[in-house]
């Protein structure tokens, strides 16, 4: 649903729902983890259970949008007959975008399993900080989004420099608002930890985890861009080799490290830190690759728009 209003255009309701679930996110990680205000606690499954009351919330929230809103793109059940040559030309994108949820998912995993040392108030630091910076990637993500359908309209118009142009101030305004957020955490993390009830060692951890992360930011900004880009040019391939040599990193080092007598949760912080300006350097060189052999003026008659899709959500 989020995709099909992103390709019209219409970004806000998706951007808007899918705030509100993070924030329920953060809220329901805590209690539920650590069992703040319950006395139950659930740990590594409730970061799950959270993690999937929000989601369920956000797909009623847009049913309820796509059903009593709005009125430009809706259900059409005449519609719904399968066109298998449809379905091919969406998994081609769609197949390797997917395959990104997969690699963070690994991720997410590793993550959880060398800080499961430090116990439940490591784990639910982590969930909360983690869930703020979801927060934080909102505009930037909202770029992204924007700049996708864009460059895809424009390449397959045949307008390789407006697709350059769509790409360098998309990353241009993404790195001027991830400058900001990062001088602000840099300066008081706590102040965004503290507007959500946790336990004192669980708001320290998160607001260490968002000070170090923060560090990131920038590079993440590209990151999101060049997926974008990827996928506004039809080839999703690049966005999950570049996530992959990230995971292929960053997994056997964070292995090592939790081995290590001295191992303490700021270095994977900093082991994350790494990996992500790694891909960010992946993913603009694959970028560039692609506008070099795709990005050439064509025959008005042989131009053949491609299929766009819009950014994964994360």
């Amino acid at each position: 649903m989020g995709s099909g209003l992103r390709g019209t255009g219409i970004v806000k309701p998706t951007m808007m729902i899918q705030a509100l679930s993070v924030l329920l996110n953060i809220v329901l990680a805590p209690i539920l983890i650590a069992g703040w205000g319950t006395g139950y606690a659930m740990g590594v499954a409730g970061a799950g259970f959270a993690s999937s009351i929000a989601i369920v919330v956000g797909i009623v929230l847009l049913g309820w949008y796509f059903l009593r809103v709005e009125k430009y793109v809706a259900f059409d059940a005449q519609l719904w007959r399968p066109r298998l040559a449809v379905w091919k030309r969406m998994l081609v994108v769609g197949l390797p975008a997917g395959a990104e949820f997969g690699l963070m998912f690994c991720y997410m995993v590793v993550i959880y399993w060398v800080i499961s040392g430090f116990g439940a108030t490591a784990q639910a630091g982590f969930v909360i900080g983690s869930r703020i910076m979801q927060s934080i990637f909102l505009p930037a993500m909202a770029i992204a989004f924007a700049a996708g359908p864009i460059a895809g309209q424009n390449f397959g118009a045949n307008k390789p420099a407006r697709v350059r142009d769509t790409f360098f101030k998309a990353a241009a305004l993404s790195t001027v608002v991830m400058i900001g957020v990062t001088v602000f955490l840099q300066w008081r993390p706590e102040v965004l930890v503290a507007f959500f009830p946790s336990e004192p060692a669980e708001q320290e951890v998160g607001a260490t985890f968002l000070r170090i992360i923060s560090w990131t930011f920038i590079a993440q900004g590209i990151v999101f861009t060049c997926s974008g880009m990827f996928q506004g040019l039809g080839n999703t391939i690049p966005a999950m080799l570049s996530s992959g040599i990230r995971l292929a990193v960053f997994v056997p080092l964070a292995v090592w490290v939790s081995s290590q007598p001295k191992f303490h949760l700021d270095q994977v912080w900093w082991l994350s830190v790494a990996t992500v300006w790694l891909q960010a350097v992946v993913s603009s060189l694959l970028l560039g690759h692609q506008f070099k052999h795709r990005l050439v003026d064509r025959p008005a008659a042989a131009s053949v728009p491609p299929v766009a899709a819009a950014p994964a959500e994360t």
